[in-house]
Order: C-alpha cells, then structure tokens, then sequence
C-alpha cells in the first residue's frame, strides 16, 4: 500500500508542475483533462488544495476559450470540451447552466459540422462518433433540464450524423477490423457504444435497428486475437444488449467472455509502457470495471496488483531524458492525468492518509 500512495504522489507532483505550463486545452490530452482528475482527486481525497486549483484552472480554461483557435473535434477541440463541462457540472464539480454555457461553442460545432457536408471521417477523434458522443450529451442534459428548443436541435443533429455513420459503415468506412495492438480509439466498440446510447435516448431508433442489421454477421464471426481486444469488443456489446436483446448477439458475447484471460491481458498483451489509457492497463481498467457495472459479473474487474505493478515497473518512470516527454504529458486518455485517476480509483481505504504539502502544487 506504500508504494501505491507513493507513486500516486508522484504522479500528482509531476502534474502539479506540469499544471501551470502552457498545454493544450482538449479533454483527451489537455488541460481540461488535468482538471477533472484534480476535481476527482480534491473529492475523493478531502484534499481542498487540489480542489482549490481545480476551480483556477476552470478559469483559466474559459477565459482561453474566447482567445483560442480551437478545432470543433472531439479529441483537441469544442466537441470534447463541450462533453468534458458537463462531465464536470453533472459531477456537481462546478455550477452552471450547460444550455447557456455552452451556446456558443454548440455554434461552432453546428456551423463545422454543416460546413464539412457529409465529408465527416467515422473516428471518435475528429469524427462522427466523437461529435455523436458530444450531441447525445447534449440531448440527455436538455431532456433533464426541459430546454425544448435544444431537445429539437440535439435529437435533429444526433439523427443526421446517424445516419452519416450509417452510410460510412455501408461503405465499410470504418476501422471494423481488430488493431494489432489495444488501443481506445477503435472504432467498431466505440460504434456499439454510441448507437446503444442513441437508442437508450430515443434517437433515430429504425436507423439505429438497420446499422445493426448490417453490422451483425461481422460482429457474430469475430473473435479478436487480443483478449484485451475482445474485452473491449464485449463491452460494446454489452451496452447494445441493455438496450435491445438480440439472442445471438447474445451467445455471442456468452462465447467471448468465456474466451477472456484477464491474467494473459495484463501479463503478456500489456508490455512495459502499456500503461496509458489509451493504449494500456488503464484504459482496461476502466472497461473491465464499466463491464462489471452492466453484467453485475466481477470477473471483469483485474485485480489491483496486476495494474499497480504494471503502472509501477514501467521503464518510463526512469530518471533518463528520453522519457521526459512522458512525465510532461498531462492528458486524460495519453498521459498522467489518467494514470493517477487509475491509482485513485483503487479503491484503497487508507486513500485518506495521502498528503500534498503546498509547495507539491502551485497554482497557475
């Protein structure tokens, strides 16, 4: 448990000085990123300092949002911004109304998003899954809040980039085919994911019903090599099942559970620098524990030794200029940011003994 709460330091000393550098803004490798860690930290922790900075960098942000020549993407631009403040105000991190907040940058996407007429890669990172992803958010916080005028402009706009990604899956343009290596980005699970959120909302449901007709006898074939790859495949399934049970589809993700060695994930498939979220074990964390929550099977959760050990043995931890890079990066999905909210979600009781003295972290 020592060694945890000390490399847990580490990491939050390495993003303490890195928080006040000048970095990217984005959700999956920027600033925003760094900030919701923070906010997470602050909670779980009752550390006040870390939520102190937190709300500075809040500030930070907004105030280079009218300054910034942003892209309208999910990974680097508004899209993930967008989706990162309502991750925070429905976290009740920070207190604002999304609708207002956010009109502006849902111009620029809106205004994007027609320019690019129906040119749109599928991808998460700049997208029709990542603007998916920022449009059904919008959408469920309209549907809460009761903001008519949105529920219409965010139900119209999830429907056409539906029917977008349909037509590029009809065209098999989209990453379909299992990547050599396990990386967060592939598109067929981030498919799944999406359409089993458009169809829990409601959205476009007949179209949703038709991309997996066309999608089903791929789906029911395939076997990835990588059993970190089938981990993630099943759990894009899984969320398709919640909302729509489909038998075969079914006994097919029966038959890839059954097929899962989590010890063989973490052991062999994950090598020394597989830590990251994106591309590691703490992405496989996250998925294992978000398939545990939806099965109700604690199979998926890995055990906590396997993904500390991997996190703590990493050569790029060493003290060598090569890997200076690597201990600058702050990102959610690609850097520390992630990695640290690995280590603190583990669930430790003794998380209350961590200690950060003022000098360990200075405000911007």
């Amino acid at each position: 448990m020592k060694q945890a709460l000390e490399k847990l330091q580490e990491v939050n000393k390495l993003l303490s000085d890195n928080a006040k550098e000048e970095k990217e803004l984005g959700l999956l490798h920027g600033k925003l990123g760094l900030i919701i860690y923070f906010f997470q930290f602050g909670r779980k922790t009752n550390n006040h300092l870390f939520l102190e900075v937190a709300e500075d960098l809040v500030g930070e942000l907004f105030e280079k949002l009218n300054q910034a020549k942003l892209s309208a993407d999910f990974e680097n631009g508004f899209a993930g911004i967008a989706y990162g403040i309502s991750y925070m105000v429905n976290s009740d991190f920070v207190e604002a109304d999304l609708d207002n907040t956010l009109s502006d940058i849902d111009d620029r996407i809106f205004k994007y998003i027609e320019e690019q007429n129906n040119k749109l890669p599928a991808n998460l990172q700049r997208g029709i899954i990542g603007y998916l992803l920022y449009s059904l958010n919008r959408l469920e916080y309209s549907l809460k809040s009761g903001h008519k005028t949105n529920i219409l402009i965010f139900q119209k706009l999830s429907a056409k980039l539906l029917n977008q990604l349909g037509q590029l899956i009809e065209e098999e343009k989209i990453q379909d085919r299992e990547p050599q290596l396990f990386n967060i980005f592939w598109d067929l699970p981030l498919v799944l994911i999406v359409l089993a959120k458009a169809k829990s909302l409601n959205v476009n449901t007949s179209k949703i019903d038709r991309i997996l007709d066309y999608l089903l006898p791929s789906l029911l074939s395939l076997l990835p090599n990588l059993h970190s790859n089938r981990l993630y495949l099943l759990l894009g399934i899984e969320l398709f099942l919640k909302e729509k049970n489909i038998p075969e589809l079914k006994k097919h993700a029966i038959f890839l559970k059954e097929s899962i060695d989590l010890e063989c994930i973490f052991n062999n498939e994950c090598k020394n620098l597989n830590i990251k979220v994106m591309d590691g074990v703490s992405g496989l964390k996250l998925i294992g524990e978000k398939l545990a929550e939806i099965t109700g099977d604690n199979y998926f959760i890995p055990r906590y030794e396997l993904i500390f050990n991997k996190i703590n043995n990493a050569v790029c931890w060493d003290e060598t200029e090569f890997y200076s890079p690597f201990k600058k990066s702050i990102g959610l999905v690609s850097g520390l940011s992630g990695i640290g909210w690995t280590l603190l979600e583990n669930k430790c009781s003794n998380l209350d003994r961590v200690k950060v003295i003022n000098s360990d972290i200075v405000k911007p």
